[in-house]
C-alpha cells in the first residue's frame, strides 16, 4: 500500500473513521494476497476484484466463502466491504496523484476552559466544528452544548469509528425469507396518533387503530419469535410515513437499534438513506409512491449486521404470540378490523 493513500483519502472528503477503516481493509488484504500495488501492476485488481463476488444466489445456496479472508458472519456482506475496499485502491492508483503530507496541526492548549461572566452563554459555536483536547473527560460544555457532536466523538473513540458503522452493526432488520411470507404488506392496520391512542376510526376509506409505537413494535417483535424487546432498545420506521396504514406495521419498514442512536433514524439525513437502502438491498421494498432509493457511496464500505435468524412459519409464529395475549391493545383491534393473516 503507497504511503499517500491516507492523504489521497483525505483529499476526497473521507473523515478519519472511514479513512482508518479502509487502510485496515487493504492492510489485511495484504497480509492474505500480498501488495496490492504488485496486483495492480499486474491487472488492475481485476483479479482481486473477482475473488470478492459473492452474489445474492450464492448466499441463497449457501455457498463457501471464494476469498482467501476467513470471516465470521454474513459471507456476502463482508466480501461486498472488502471489494468496495479494492475498488477505492484501484481508484486512488488511477489517479495518478501524489498528495503531500498537511503541515501538522498545532497543537491547542489544554487548560480546561474558564467561563468569565462577561462571556455569552451558550459559548458560541465556531465552524467547522472542533473537538478540543481537554485534561480529563469532555464535558457537555466543550462541545457547546452538542449532543450531537458529543455522540460521535464517543463513537469516533469506540470500535465502530463512524456514526454510519454504528448505525450497520447495530440495526438489526427481519430476515429476508421472514418478510417474503408476509409480501412487504402490513401485518395489523394502524397509524399513529399520540392523541387518541386505542382508538378506532376510519382513514382513507377504511377502518384502522389509532396507535402509538406500539403496534409495530409487537409486529416485529411477534413475526420474529422475540418474547422480549430487550433493555434500552427502540423499533424504528425506515420511512418516516406514520399514516400510511399499509406501511406502519410492514416488516421491511421497522427496524431495531439501541436507544442511544435511534433518534439519528429520524433526523440524520446519512443514516435515513443508509437504513432505506438497507431494506431496499435485503427486500427490494419500498412504500407506496417512493422509488427505489440511490445506493449510498459508503454503503459497501460498511460491515452491516446480519438479519436475524428466519422464521419458518410467521403466521404460526403471530398467531401463538396473539393467543397468549388477548386483551393486549393491538390484538383486540386485530379480532376487530382483521389482519394480514386473518
Amino acid at each position: 500500500m503507497r504511503r499517500d493513500y491516507r492523504d489521497w483519502l483525505r483529499s476526497q472528503g473521507y473523515d478519519e473513521g472511514t479513512i482508518n477503516t479502509q487502510l485496515s481493509r487493504v492492510a489485511r488484504l495484504e497480509a492474505y494476497y500480498g501488495e496490492l500495488d504488485g496486483h495492480y501492476d499486474r491487472d488492475h485488481l481485476g483479479s482481486l476484484i473477482e475473488q470478492m463476488a459473492y452474489s445474492v444466489e450464492d448466499q441463497r445456496r449457501s455457498r463457501p466463502n471464494p476469498s482467501k479472508l476467513p470471516f465470521v458472519g454474513n459471507i456476502r456482506n463482508n466480501l461486498a466491504s472488502y471489494k468496495s475496499a479494492v475498488l477505492l485502491y484501484r481508484r486512488f492508483r488511477g489517479s495518478g496523484t501524489v498528495v503531500p503530507s498537511p503541515p501538522a496541526p498545532s497543537q491547542p492548549s489544554t487548560a480546561p476552559p474558564l467561563l468569565a461572566v462577561s462571556e455569552s452563554w451558550p459559548p458560541r459555536q465556531t465552524e467547522p466544528k472542533s473537538l478540543v483536547p481537554r485534561v480529563g473527560p469532555q464535558t457537555l460544555v466543550d462541545f457547546t452544548l452538542d449532543g450531537r457532536s458529543a455522540l460521535e466523538a464517543v463513537i469516533a473513540s469506540s470500535q465502530y469509528r463512524t456514526v454510519a458503522q454504528a448505525i450497520a452493526s447495530l440495526s438489526l432488520f427481519s430476515h429476508p425469507q421472514t418478510v417474503h411470507q408476509t409480501g412487504g404488506k402490513a401485518i395489523f392496520p394502524a397509524i399513529r396518533n399520540r392523541r387518541r391512542v386505542g382508538q378506532i376510526d376510519e382513514h382513507e376509506g377504511r377502518r384502522v387503530l389509532l396507535d402509538d409505537n406500539q403496534s409495530p413494535t409487537e409486529a416485529f417483535l411477534w413475526a420474529n419469535g422475540l418474547n422480549r424487546r430487550g433493555r434500552d432498545t427502540q423499533f424504528n420506521h425506515v420511512y418516516d410515513i406514520s399514516l400510511d396504514a399499509d406501511a406502519y406495521t410492514a416488516l421491511p419498514n421497522i427496524c431495531m437499534t439501541p436507544a442511544f442512536i435511534a433518534k439519528l433514524t429520524d433526523t440524520n439525513e446519512q443514516v435515513c438513506r443508509l437504513l432505506r437502502y438497507r431494506s431496499y438491498h435485503l427486500y427490494q421494498w419500498v412504500p407506496s409512491g417512493h422509488i427505489p432509493p440511490e445506493r449510498p457511496e459508503e454503503y459497501e464500505a460498511l460491515e452491516w449486521a446480519a438479519p436475524l435468524p428466519p422464521v419458518e412459519d410467521v403466521r404460526s409464529m403471530l398467531i401463538n404470540a396473539m393467543a397468549s395475549k388477548p386483551k393486549n391493545r393491538t390484538v383486540r383491534a386485530a379480532r376487530e378490523l382483521g389482519w394480514l393473516f386473518g
